[in-house]
């Protein structure tokens, strides 16, 4: 591993340790802690290095496996991707639609990639899990190279990037579910490592030029992947220029950066942007066309859009998005490192990084209250935590792993208690804490998945190994943890409740007799793409609109959901079955009329 620079001007404590350099000792004292920070900072050896390159791939592939074998698409924002293809697949349509409706907010990358792979490999919801776990894998080699290029002395920093990114939950779990943002990952650390090429290197002008129209690229695929916010995420980070251009320069620079005007930097950002946004105006012209209302200043769900199952807007979503940088939040080690930097001189890389969270803070805010929105951030913190353990030196041995494991474990109690806690009494206490039933899929958890986070979790918080390298590994197989304990219990255990086939074949059954459907509530399309239906059930938001379709429709059909007993409905339903975490009824419009809305109640 070469060593940094002699002009790397950092602080003392972030030097990496030379083991060649004899350790001074003071005549009459004699050093005791030399031969244990001998042994604990020494660089790790060939055989960890080899073996700690392969880990991150290694734990993308259990939780990808884990995902396909083991659980089907299963969340709101899934179920509405699928049905939104296919009704544009059933259309032979490619403009973006849901619930069988133009909507041109939507991004359409995502869907038009899922009917390319449609057409060559058939209809299945195989293709749309691949699409995501191929971008997936995608973003997590860019990432590694990424750091590398922004720190091409502390060769460390690619393993950590990539270990950091693929041991955070929000990445490790939006890897495997059909949704844009794994498209949008993948074009964000696109056009970030083009960045990295283009402050850190003095490249020819064909090199130059090809690297701004990677970025180029990058910026167009982020708009049509996510949208407009796309404009607010690598754009924003690209203003900000670099100083120096003679070559590969030191982390601390004399110099600078900031927000001034450079010609030549500014210039090749804005021709760099034209042709992506005007491929977007045109895009917007084709949707006004079509008669679909599209904004320009629309960011993700919006401010004002209600909020849906797939995208909630609630304030109090902001207070849940920390839990999507676990376990690297509740790491000592790592705020540790972090203050230790502070106290010295902060790199030019580290402070490009900074740009870049900064900007994939301003994308998510201005998508509304939206957890989904937010994911963004992991990119450049990994980049971030990556570059502050490749210069950490580390103290003697301690279980440094408890707190992260901790939340593992009492997971695992939760589990393991709803086996034991009569799931009647736990719901009662439910409705009283949060005025809502459990839900219900968590009285059908088995033993299994409770048992292997208490064990396994106890097991890695006890573990404490020398190496630093190992101690991240050791963290980042919390997430890989959790999600491997959550698909084991898939096909035992919960896919009665998340498997939605039988109801939507149901569905399908009625649509082949001529009935019309309707759905008593929100309803994203969740049926749609596994009942084959060949139009969206009618969408009814309150009991007035249902009563007065039942009466339009005396042969149709509506869906509700409910909570509580499935023993006390008021009348004789077609069907009755789960859906994910309610109970979910198909009622002929004669029970809803006999019993004057009764049976569209929310609670039985």
């Amino acid at each position: 591993m070469k060593r940094g620079h002699a002009h790397d001007h950092q602080p003392s404590g972030d030097r990496s340790f030379d083991p060649s350099a004899p350790i001074a000792v003071a005549a009459g004292e004699i050093d005791f802690a030399a031969p244990l920070l001998l042994n604990v900072n020494q660089p790790p050896g060939p055989a960890l290095l080899r073996w700690a390159f392969m880990v991150p791939f290694l734990f993308w592939l259990a939780i990808v496996a884990g995902a396909l074998l083991g659980r089907p698409p299963t969340a709101p924002v899934e179920l509405e991707s699928l049905a939104a293809a296919w009704h544009m697949w059933q259309d032979q349509s490619w403009l973006p639609q849901r619930a069988g409706t133009g909507e041109g907010h939507l991004a359409p990358l995502h869907l038009w990639s899922i009917l390319l792979g449609w057409h060559v490999f058939g209809l299945s919801d195989m293709w749309p899990r691949l699409l995501s776990v191929l971008a997936s894998l995608a973003t997590l080699i860019l990432m590694g190279r990424s750091a590398l290029a922004l720190w091409p002395h502390r060769q460390l920093t690619e393993l950590y990037a990539r270990v950091l990114l693929i041991g955070t939950i929000a990445f490790a779990l939006v890897a495997t579910m059909v949704q844009p943002e794994p498209l949008g990952l993948f074009f964000a650390a696109l056009g970030f490592h083009a960045l990295t090429r283009l402050w850190q290197t003095t490249a020819r002008r064909l090199a130059y030029l090809l690297w701004w129209a990677v970025f180029a690229l990058a910026v167009l695929g982020g708009l049509f992947a996510i949208g407009n916010a796309a404009l607010l995420l690598l754009p924003l980070t690209a203003l900000l220029p670099p100083r120096h251009s003679e070559g590969v320069g030191p982390e601390a620079t004399p110099g600078r950066l900031g927000l001034r005007f450079v010609p030549h930097w500014h210039l090749a950002w804005v021709l760099a942007l034209l042709p992506a946004l005007g491929v977007w105006f045109v895009w917007q012209g084709i949707l006004a066309e079509a008669g679909i209302a599209a904004s320009l200043l629309a960011f993700g769900n919006g401010w004002f859009d209600p909020a849906t199952e797939a995208s909630r807007r609630e304030l109090w979503t902001l207070f849940l998005v920390p839990l999507l940088l676990y376990p690297w939040i509740s790491w000592k080690t790592l705020w540790r490192a972090l203050a230790r930097q502070l106290r010295g001189a902060v790199g030019r890389g580290f402070r490009l990084c900074l740009a870049f969270l900064l900007a994939a803070l301003v994308s998510g805010f201005a998508g509304g209250w939206q957890m989904q929105g937010m994911i963004y951030i992991v990119l450049p913190l990994a980049l971030l935590g990556a570059r502050l353990l490749a210069t950490q030196e580390i103290r003697a041995r301690d279980f440094h792993a408890i707190v992260p494991a901790l939340w593992a474990l009492l997971l695992g109690l939760f589990f393991f208690l709803m086996n034991i806690v009569p799931t009647a009494h736990l719901d009662a206490l439910w409705r009283e804490v949060f005025d809502v039933s459990l839900p219900i899929w968590i009285g059908g958890m088995g033993m299994t998945s409770g048992l292997v986070l208490l064990v396994a979790g106890y097991g890695i918080a006890q573990l404490s190994p020398m190496q630093l390298l190992s101690r991240t590994i050791q963290v980042a197989t919390l997430p890989v943890l959790l999600l491997s304990c959550i698909n084991i219990e898939f096909p035992f255990n919960l896919r009665q409740f998340f498997d939605l086939t039988p109801v939507a074949e149901r569905l399908r059954q009625l649509e082949d007799a001529g009935q019309p459907l309707a759905v008593y509530g929100r309803y994203r399309g969740e049926f749609d793409f596994y009942g084959r239906l060949t139009s969206a059930p009618v969408e009814l938001p309150d009991e007035a609109a249902a009563m007065a379709w039942a009466r339009a429709h005396p042969a149709g059909v509506i869906v509700s959901y409910f909570d509580g007993s499935p023993l006390r409905l008021p009348a004789l339903p077609y069907y009755r079955g789960v859906a994910r975490d309610r109970w979910v009824v198909v009622w002929p419009t004669s029970a809803v009329l006999a019993t004057d809305g009764g049976a569209l109640d929310d609670y039985f």
